[in-house]
């Protein structure tokens, strides 16, 4: 091995464990997608939105740390679920910070056990067992901007 390569290697044995996600997509990116929508906007008006193919953006707060199926994006203390489509790809479990998501805003009930699971394991907002009807975006893929912000 060269002094090179040894340096090389050291270097990559030493280099930060949590890269800089900034920039990089999980999933699939978009063609075309538009200007974003923020978290704050959807959720004030879900059925509006409802069934539409957008681009949202927010901040990612949560994400599920058994397969990395879903995250939480928020803004404006309002947060919006975002489940990657057919678990088709996965979302880092330390990814934080601003994120755009591009899929199709869904409406989904929930059984009353189902919702008692998001609010107690998940950390969903409490007013999902009062009216168990929660509003998500099933997700081609997640785009994490900055991951600085958080």
């Amino acid at each position: 091995m060269t002094v090179r390569s040894f340096l090389f290697a050291l270097g990559l044995a030493f280099a930060p464990v949590a890269p800089a996600l900034a920039g990089s997509w999980f999933g699939q990116a978009p063609d075309a997608a538009g200007e974003p929508i923020d978290v704050a906007e959807i959720v004030a008006d879900p059925e509006r939105w409802s069934g539409e193919s957008v681009l949202v953006a927010g901040r990612i707060t949560d994400v599920c740390t058994n397969r990395g199926c879903w995250a939480v994006f928020e803004s404006g203390g309002e947060m919006l679920r975002i489940v990657a489509r057919d678990h088709g790809f996965a979302i880092p479990e330390d990814a934080r910070g601003a994120a755009v998501a591009h899929g199709v805003v869904e409406r989904r009930e929930l059984s009353a056990e189902a919702a008692r699971h998001m609010v107690e394991d998940d950390g969903a907002d409490q007013r999902l067992l009062e009216n168990p009807v929660e509003y998500r975006l099933v997700a081609d893929g997640v785009n994490v901007v900055d991951a600085a912000s958080d």
